[in-house]
């Protein structure tokens, strides 16, 4: 292995991940317990911000000279915890520790680079080691940053992620010079734009000029672009990414860009979000115990070591009256409710025309449109939600599960897929739509809650321009609101047309997805549903839930059969009530064939035998 290291360490598993945390303003407020497990690499001063919150990296760089001066102490410290698994230094703290050249545990930049080996490394001992993660054609260009990507990938990571590297800096006026390219701190910034912490730098504190002149001001953005150059022509196998959006690695295009939480294959769904009215509390309960079934089980395997929080959003008091059911079923189902952090409910205050949900578009004038209720539960929920972390699965009670891992595989989709704002479903049922319902995507969707810009659009954008609009067209709901904006962009005025800027903008956030497919309606036969549930369970593996008022109503029915719940026992179900027979009817005839010993292949084979389309399904 050519890059592995000289010394006894233990190497990487193949395939495993380093991030490279940097110290810029982006990481502020940044919860390192997102690290835990993972391998990563932090630098210079940070450990004061490390004491604070009992954290450690996995390895720890620091190449600047006159850092070394100010904080060798506290490095040796650092080495003498034994916490940080390898050090990646400058040889100039051998002049202050001639100590740590033996140390087992202590790499120095002068053992790689060329320069220093001849001019300080050998005589401390150092042997030279010819690693291509540090043959350069750009000598000049060293930092912490962008060398302890290349100490990562000599010590054989396959993947450096980073983290914390914006690449910009503004002079500090407690920053004072003292000869050419040092600068020593006259007092403790009260606020410092620097770096994520505001005591970074402390009064005393030495530090080298961050862009020298000599380097046209620009030397930490052409030592990693020094770092691409070089491992592309060396052929270092390191995958390099940078998950800073803030860094200027980003907006230059210098290194790809890739999610953290992609980075980390950690879940990306943070709550799974129910709206709630009085009337639909059975449901609620009936898609618990749903959910709860092996069939239609949220992850299949262990949970993500982040799970998303449980939202019930109320209409008013009278829905919120639930909360207990919900609770006191959810501690009689724990594997259940171990698929979820917290389980609470957010209760709204609404009543009259801010409550009204009318399912016709006609009627006498109200206020705030005919789908007031809808449109203000949704807008509250992306409000309780707007400091969370993730994405968000919006599911009124009808919109239902029909496979199993339906959580995990939100996350997997989520993980893979470009970002977006809205991840949602065309109209996939046979009812006829208007022109402005024809591409609307259904408001049962994933949402990126917490994104900014995302919140920014709902603020500014959704929720003002559905009120303005609820005026001329009081059927329309909040889900229709985008495809509306299509319709009023006047592309031919460009930049003096708002709504088309909006819709420039943004269009590459909304997506189309087969995960949560809408055939919600209310002309369509229960054979030709039962038919399309068919075809999406056959034809359409990542379709994980359904938006279907008629099959959910199905639930409680199952629930009381006695059968083994599961896909074809809903799809039965459907099947027979298209057929004519009352659900509960048909509940109770499976119930005594439960009881009277029958077997799922006798169920198969009897549902194969009177249900000719279901046979392709079955088989």
């Amino acid at each position: 292995m050519p890059n592995s290291p000289h010394r006894a360490l233990p190497y990487p598993k193949p395939g495993t991940t380093l991030i490279v945390m940097g110290n810029g303003p982006s990481l502020r407020d940044f919860d390192f317990g997102r690290l835990s497990g993972v391998d990563t690499l932090g630098m210079n001063a940070a450990y004061r911000h490390w004491d604070r919150i009992d954290w450690r990296p996995t390895h720890y760089a620091c190449l600047d000279d006159a850092l070394i001066d100010t904080h060798h102490a506290e490095i040796k410290r650092l080495i003498k915890e034994g916490r940080i698994h390898t050090f990646f230094l400058s040889g100039h703290i051998l002049e202050i520790e001639p100590g740590l050249a033996d140390h087992e545990n202590v790499h120095f930049l002068d053992t790689f680079v060329p320069f220093w080996h001849k001019t300080r490394g050998q005589g401390h001992g150092l042997e030279f080691i010819d690693s291509n993660a540090f043959r350069t054609q750009h000598d000049a260009f060293i930092t912490t940053g962008a060398y302890s990507v290349r100490y990562g990938a000599f010590l054989g990571y396959e993947c450096i992620a980073l983290l914390g590297i914006d690449l910009t800096y503004y002079a500090l006026s407690e920053a004072e010079p003292v000869g050419d390219l040092r600068l020593v701190m006259t007092e403790t910034p009260t606020s410092n734009p620097n770096y994520f912490f505001d005591d970074y730098q402390q009064e005393g504190d030495a530090f080298q000029v961050p862009n020298p002149d000599n380097h046209e001001e620009e030397l930490h953005v052409a030592a990693f672009e020094a770092v691409r150059d070089d491992f592309l022509r060396e052929q270092v196998p390191v995958q390099l990414i940078n998950s800073n959006r803030d860094s200027r690695l980003n907006a230059e295009a210098i290194l790809p860009f890739g999610e953290l939480s992609t980075v980390l294959d950690e879940a990306s769904l943070g709550s799974v979000i129910v709206p709630l009215t009085a009337g639909e509390q059975d449901q609620a309960l009936d898609n618990l115990w749903l959910w709860s079934q092996p069939a239609f089980f949220p992850f299949l395997g262990p949970a993500p070591s982040r799970k998303p929080d449980l939202i019930f959003v109320c209409n008013n008091a009278a829905a919120a009256t639930c909360e207990t059911r919900v609770h006191d079923f959810l501690a009689g189902e724990p594997r259940l409710r171990q698929c979820f952090d917290l389980v609470r409910f957010v209760t709204l205050d609404l009543s009259g025309d801010a409550d009204l949900y009318r399912r016709e578009n006609y009627g006498p004038q109200a206020s705030e449109g005919f789908r007031a209720g809808p449109n203000n539960l949704f807008f509250a929920a992306m409000d309780a939600v707007r400091d969370h972390w993730g994405y968000s699965l919006y599911i009124e009670t009808d919109c239902i599960p029909v496979r199993p891992d339906w959580v995990g595989r939100i996350n997997a989709h989520l993980q893979g897929a470009e970002p977006a704002w809205i991840t949602g479903s065309i109209y996939r049922g046979s009812d006829p739509l208007g022109p402005r319902e024809k591409r609307h995507m259904n408001g049962n969707a994933i949402y990126a809650t917490g994104e900014s810009e995302f919140q920014n659009f709902v603020s500014t954008v959704w929720r003002p321009k559905l009120s303005e609009l609820v005026t001329q067209h009081p059927e329309m709901p909040f889900d229709c609101l985008i495809e509306a904006l299509y319709d009023l962009a006047d592309a031919e005025q460009g930049k003096e047309d708002p709504v088309w800027q909006t819709i420039r903008e943004a269009s590459h956030k909304f997506r189309y997805s087969a995960l949560i497919p809408n055939l919600t309606g209310d002309s369509t036969s229960l054979h030709a549903l039962a038919d399309q549930v068919q075809d999406l369970l056959h034809n359409s593996p990542n379709s994980c839930l359904i938006h279907a008022r008629r099959l959910a109503a199905l639930i409680a029915h199952m629930r009381i059969s006695g059968t083994k719940p599961s896909a074809v026992e809903l799809l039965g179900l459907l099947r027979e009530a298209a057929d004519g027979l009352p659900p509960r009817a048909a509940a109770s005839r499976h119930k005594r064939k439960g009881q009277a010993g029958w077997t799922v292949d006798r169920v198969r084979q009897g549902l194969a035998r009177r249900l000719p389309p279901l046979r392709r399904f079955i088989d």
